[in-house]
């Protein structure tokens, strides 16, 4: 038995999770990602054989070390790590390590079968993942409230709204400026994963994760599979994958 810890930092928050080897032990989500919430988060659970960080900005050198301390082995996520999917991507190295994470944890969970993965989070990602494991390339778009932002900043007259937590369900067409922009935001979302979806394989499976999941997959009329820890679980693969070599 090995305990494994994952830490994904994302663009606005981070998640940390502990991991009995493959069964998640404790999980917490911050704002602020430090090495004092790191080692309030691992007060209970002192011993950690191996962590793994992955983050979209470039920093983290300090976090680095940090682990290093914590853990027997610490290692940072990278496209040209080893890894159990194949990359075919034109740059590995601008390939976001959060992407590369979330489309194996998506392999992890659906393993039979070709994959779209979207991350609907600050930015939403759109990832086809072939059903031999290999990462085929994708493409990332702005996020729910940065479409509504940019609306905002780029017209004239056009106000700065927040998008309700509760997404409207009984119409695709705004009634008044607010919920035209608001409708606009969400089936931009929408129509993108219907028009991937319909231009991979017919077997495809949609697999959602980030902030934004669980309302926009409620909109979809195709199965979605929502899984919140996509990025963790993939993380925790990738941590083990490199353990076990």
């Amino acid at each position: 038995m090995a305990f494994y810890l994952t830490i994904d930092q994302g663009n606005t928050a981070a998640k940390l999770a502990l991991w009995r080897d493959e069964e998640p032990v404790e999980m917490r989500l911050t704002d602020h990602l430090t090495p004092d919430v790191i080692t309030s988060f691992l007060r209970p659970h002192p011993k950690v054989d191996a962590a793994i960080y992955c983050s979209v900005a470039s920093r983290g050198h300090e976090i680095m070390a940090m682990l290093s301390n914590v853990a027997t082995k610490a290692l940072r996520l990278t496209s040209d790590m080893p890894l159990p999917i194949t990359i075919d991507y034109g740059t590995p190295g601008s390939l976001g390590a959060d992407r590369i994470a979330a489309a194996v944890g998506a392999r992890a969970t659906i393993s039979d079968r070709p994959l779209l993965v979207v991350d609907a989070g600050t930015a939403v990602t759109y990832d086809a993942v072939s059903a031999d494991g290999r990462f085929l390339g994708g493409n990332i778009a702005p996020g729910m409230n940065m479409r509504l932002e940019a609306l905002h900043r780029f017209t004239a007259r056009l106000p700065r709204i927040q998008i309700p937590r509760e997404l409207p369900t009984d119409t695709f067409l705004g009634h008044d400026t607010t919920s035209a922009m608001i409708l606009g935001a969400i089936y931009g979302i929408i129509g993108s994963i219907s028009y991937y979806k319909q231009h991979l394989p017919e077997s495809t499976q949609v697999v959602m994760t980030g902030g934004w999941a669980n309302e926009l997959s409620r909109l979809c009329d195709f199965d979605v599979a929502v899984n919140p820890h996509l990025v963790s679980i993939g993380l925790n693969r990738i941590l083990i994958y490199n353990e076990n070599r």
